[in-house]
């Protein structure tokens, strides 16, 4: 195995425990926030301390499903499309860790 795959699985399997609590977080939080108007679930969106583990959720399961899906990719593409969808995967999760990290400091630090 060399040092790359080594890496990126070191790097898939941290993310996945890092994800755990912050999915128990949030299933949690979900579940005690269960009918909750839109109006309070902002209010509470907006609290940093609700915000920004939530971004961190967003963040690093982003990361850990580009990780994967480049696996995939990697894995079954043996041809030049190979190269144009691991682009594409870097560019769609860059594109929605840089849109939780945006909503997260728009609901805490600038609304």
């Amino acid at each position: 195995m060399s040092k790359k795959h080594t890496s990126t699985f070191v790097l898939q399997r941290a993310s996945a425990v890092v994800l755990i609590p912050l999915a128990i977080w949030f299933l949690i939080s979900l579940v005690a926030h269960a009918g909750d108007s839109f109006v309070d679930m902002q209010a509470w969106l907006s609290k940093p301390t609700t915000s920004l583990p939530f971004a961190a959720l967003v963040v690093i399961g982003a990361y850990h499903g580009r990780i994967g899906l480049e696996e995939v990719i990697v894995d079954y593409i043996h041809s030049w499309l190979k190269s144009v969808l691991i682009l594409l995967s870097w560019l769609a999760a860059i594109a929605l860790m840089g849109v939780a990290v945006w909503s997260a400091y728009q609901l805490s630090f600038a609304g």
